[in-house]
């Protein structure tokens, strides 16, 4: 590959901007990439010996390549690799643990150090791969969600003289911004009242009978939580309460708390409904030296309709009405739409930030596009199956359950990992998406405080946390030459997990130092950084996961 040719795709993986004729992409929706603050460096799509669908499959051999000759320059690199990994593995902690590793290079798949690679480990968030990757392929990096305003059409003052229906699509990403931005559409196609109520049931139109609602979780808002700050005033007066985001005189607040200058902080803070509003409690006490924050979860059809109706008013549309469940007929006409950012975007969430919700939406939205809504985990399962069917994964061959990694159920192997990578890495329809959603050495995410000096930008990967478990797997590259890695551990107990994370970057520094090995460079030993804890063993390094009946964390 040329020089410039490796610039010029290095600048579209880092900007997610990778130019694919517009007739490949599903979606007519696009939008500018924004550079990043901190451009990281060289890991990109490049052009390889095939296109995908056309990669061999990756059930070949996971086995490390022979030594052809001993003599060879190259061959010393493997060999001092294979060493310097193998001494990691065999040093604490790792040696009480269970560990599976593959290392191969993108270029050609060749297997530079296995172990362990063809045995089933849990992949923890590694599952976020697998669930990106497939609606990255299968739904396309320009797909959008829909949220819309179905209505009668106004008569001539701009009246609506009825109910208005807010739909939506699952959308995880949904802000009261995009909902202001909705009710500016409103205002925009000339309404100025509505003379009934806005109407929410958070359920998914049926593409095939509108008429019929089915599934859940359609209206999301702000991932269905809110935070209720309480924070202390004067001595002997009620504390402040404010929740975060505002949502349009949804929230009725009940303070019977005390700020106190003595003593500790003992607060209570309760909410219910009652009909269209929430009630929050708060009691006790709060010291001047304390802040408290409360995070609650809450449906998110009520959320959006009052974030909505507020947002109508701001911008000069009076709704006569309040905010109740229910839905318009089917064939009632748009009145106004907010689509999301596009998919690509919104995968970073799921894989730089491990967001559990995030990742779990994504999952259920694949599964409902292509065997029809509802979105279920099962239907998600089905749609990652025809990811990994053509690439030589066989059905038992690996277990999958959800979309997030929040389970101890999953299964897969350190080698179809990465073979899973390097698929992705040469199908330059997703690649750059794909790249730019992992998380970035030293930069961002979740390794943003593993990797630094001049390591900085030269990793790009998806963590894992669970209760014994710890997983990292994605690239590593150099001025051009990158190596493919998984490296899955479980047997961990909690008082050794930075530990274990930092034997995970150890092993990462070892293939950047072989990648640079044929290069003269000054001599140093090898740092080991202290690898920040992002995470518990129980809670993964993203939010607060969906609940699906899983235990555990991520």
């Amino acid at each position: 590959m040329s020089r410039s040719l490796f610039i010029a795709l290095l600048v579209a993986s880092t900007t997610a901007g990778l130019s694919v004729p517009a007739a490949a992409r599903p979606s007519l929706h696009r939008s500018p990439a924004k550079k990043s603050k901190h451009a990281p460096r060289p890991i990109t799509a490049r052009k390889g010996p095939a296109r995908r669908g056309a990669l061999p499959a990756i059930v070949g051999t996971t086995q490390p390549r022979a030594v052809a000759d001993p003599s060879d320059p190259h061959e010393q690199r493997i060999h001092a690799l294979r060493e310097r990994l193998d001494g990691v593995l065999h040093d604490s902690p790792l040696r009480r643990t269970r560990v599976g590793i593959a290392v191969m290079t993108a270029s050609d798949g060749d297997v530079l150090f296995a172990h362990n690679a063809d045995q089933l480990f849990n992949p923890a968030s590694n599952t976020k791969i697998f669930t990106t990757a497939a609606a990255l392929s299968q739904l396309g990096p320009d797909y959008r969600y829909s949220t819309g305003l179905y209505a009668p059409p106004p008569d001539a003052e701009g009246v609506i003289h009825g109910d208005v229906d807010l739909r939506g699509s699952g959308d995880p990403s949904l802000a009261a911004t995009d909902l202001a931005d909705l009710a500016e559409r409103v205002a925009a196609a000339g309404v100025t009242r509505i003379e009934g109520a806005v109407l929410a049931n958070g359920r998914f139109r049926d593409p095939q009978d509108p008429d019929l609602s089915v599934g859940e979780q359609a209206l999301i808002l702000h991932r269905n939580t809110y935070a209720i700050h309480v924070r202390p005033t004067t001595p002997g007066h009620a504390p402040a309460v404010d929740i975060q985001p505002r949502f349009g005189g949804l929230f009725l607040v009940e303070n019977g708390a005390t700020t106190v200058g003595r003593g500790r902080t003992r607060l209570r803070v309760d909410a219910y409904r009652s009909g269209e509003r929430v009630v929050i409690v708060v009691k006790g006490r709060i010291n001047t030296r304390s802040e408290t924050v409360v995070r609650q979860h809450l449906e998110g059809a009520p959320l959006a309709a009052a974030t909505l109706r507020g947002a109508l008013a701001d911008v000069g549309v009076e709704v006569a009405g309040g905010v109740r469940v229910g839905g318009l007929p089917g064939a009632t006409p748009l009145l106004a739409e907010h689509l999301s950012a596009p998919l690509s975007v919104i995968c970073r969430v799921s894989n730089k930030d491990s967001n559990n919700f995030v990742a779990e939406a994504i999952f259920r939205t694949l599964g409902g596009e292509r065997f029809g809504v509802p979105g279920t985990l099962a239907k998600g399962v089905r749609a990652v199956d025809e990811l990994l069917g053509p690439l030589g994964f066989e059905r038992g061959s690996y277990v999958l359950e959800n979309g997030s990694g929040l389970t101890h159920a999953n299964r897969f192997r350190p080698a179809g990992l990465a073979r899973v990578l390097r698929h992705l890495y040469f199908d330059l329809s997703v690649a750059p998406e794909f790249l730019s959603s992992l998380a970035v050495g030293g930069i961002d995410g979740t390794i943003r405080g593993r990797f630094y000096g001049d390591a900085v930008g030269l990793v790009r990967a998806k963590t894992g946390t669970l209760s014994g478990v710890s997983a990292l797997s994605g690239y590593v590259g150099d001025d051009g030459e990158v190596l493919i890695f998984s490296i899955l551990v479980d047997g961990i107990r909690h008082r050794v997990l930075a530990g274990v994370r930092q034997a995970q970057v150890r092993m990462v520094q070892a293939m950047l130092a072989y990648l640079r090995a044929d290069r003269p460079r000054p001599t140093r030993p090898d740092v080991v950084q202290p690898v920040a804890p992002e995470a518990t063993p129980d809670e993964e390094e993203g939010e607060t996961p969906i609940d699906d009946g899983d235990v555990g964390g991520q």
